[in-house]
Order: C-alpha cells, then sequence, then structure tokens
C-alpha cells in the first residue's frame, strides 16, 4: 500500500512539474471587429478572413501605449507570395507599409521569412528566430510597446513559453537592435493580407508590462 501511494505520488509531482513548465490557454479564434480597406476576398467576417486585401480594425489604439497582438493565420500558397502584415499604430487610416509599426511574414516553400519596419524602415528578422514558424499554421503574440522614443515589438509562439523579454522568439531590442529610434505616430491599426487566411486577429493588453 505505501508503495502504491508513493507511485501515486510520483506521478502527480510530474504532472504538477511539467503543467508548471510553460503557459497554458485556451484556444483562440474570431477575429475583432473592421473594415474592409482595399482588396479581393473569399470571405471576410468575424470568424475568417481569406485572399488578398487590406483590413482595418474598427478599435483604435492610444499612439503613446502598449498592446498585444494575438494572430492564427496560414500562408496559403507555396507557388506565388504569401504574405501577412500586421501594423499598428499608423497615423494614415489606408495603412501604406511605410507607416507605423509593420510585422511581416511571408512564405518561402516550408520555411517563414520575416521583417519588423519602423515607418518603412525595415530589417529582416533572423533566420534563426523563425525555425519553429510554419506557414500553414502561424499562431502567435505580438507585443508593440510605443512608450518610447523608440518602438519595441516582442513576438512569441502562442502557448508555447511563459511570456516575458527573455523567452520571446523575436525582441526588436535584442535580436533586431539595427532598426531606428522610431515609433508609430498614429492609432490605426489592421492588416495586409496575400494570399492568406487568418483565423483570430485581437488587440488586447500587452503580456510583458511597461
Amino acid at each position: 500500500m505505501e508503495k502504491l501511494i508513493l507511485r501515486s505520488l510520483l506521478i502527480l509531482g510530474t504532472f504538477v512539474f511539467a503543467a508548471c513548465g510553460k503557459v497554458t490557454e485556451e484556444d483562440v479564434s474570431g477575429i475583432d471587429s473592421f473594415t474592409t480597406v482595399s482588396g479581393a476576398f473569399s470571405q471576410s467576417d468575424s470568424t475568417k478572413i481569406e485572399g488578398s486585401g487590406t483590413i482595418r480594425f474598427i478599435q483604435a489604439l492610444n499612439i503613446s501605449s502598449s498592446r498585444s497582438f494575438t494572430l492564427k493565420a496560414s500562408l496559403d500558397s507555396a507557388i506565388s507570395a504569401s504574405s501577412i502584415s500586421v501594423i499598428m499604430y499608423s497615423p494614415n487610416s489606408a495603412l501604406p507599409e511605410a507607416n507605423g509599426i509593420r510585422i511581416t511574414l511571408t512564405r518561402s516553400g516550408a520555411s517563414v521569412n520575416g521583417q519588423i519596419a519602423f515607418n518603412g524602415n525595415s530589417a529582416s528578422i533572423p533566420s534563426s528566430a523563425l525555425t519553429y514558424y510554419y506557414p500553414a499554421s502561424l499562431d502567435l503574440v505580438i507585443d508593440v510597446h510605443n512608450v518610447a522614443s523608440k518602438a519595441r515589438v516582442m513576438i512569441w509562439r502562442r502557448n508555447m513559453v511563459q511570456y516575458g523579454a527573455a523567452t520571446a522568439d523575436i525582441d526588436t531590442d535584442g535580436n533586431m537592435s539595427s532598426l531606428p529610434s522610431q515609433n508609430g505616430t498614429g492609432n490605426y491599426v489592421g492588416l495586409i493580407l496575400q494570399n492568406a487566411t487568418v483565423l483570430a486577429a485581437k488587440v488586447d493588453n500587452p503580456k510583458v508590462l511597461d
């Protein structure tokens, strides 16, 4: 009996230890209220956006603030160009690529390439940071901190780690420090899709506090 109890406690302790090792979150779905700026989508509603074009979310951002963006998407075309850009803190309601903070992920065969741009000044995301990013199943959390003279972007794979600067796959204050000392100057947020599908897109409080 004592051996059985000890064995049960050992198994229970193993599960507890494993559970404490990472964040466990419910799956995300749904897309915040938006308006279509341009493009031709085969579907564009609160459950899915599919095709190519630009959408702008109804929610406006405070210019000097920090917000997170949860994105669940897929880059659909392995032949023609397929990409998705998250644009935050843009001063232009049309969301041109040269304004605001832009995070772009592009399909490259079975891999993903990326860029981050501050008002059109871009830098490539190191390929080593995107090793475990797959074009058919992007499930990310993006923090954009727009409270200092230089914006800061951190990106995690959702539900993989405790969210913090040390665990971010991408940190513009760390492995992308070459970006200029600029920040977004507007309150618009949206997406630019090219041959892509979005299943979840939500603006929320930042994962890392300022």
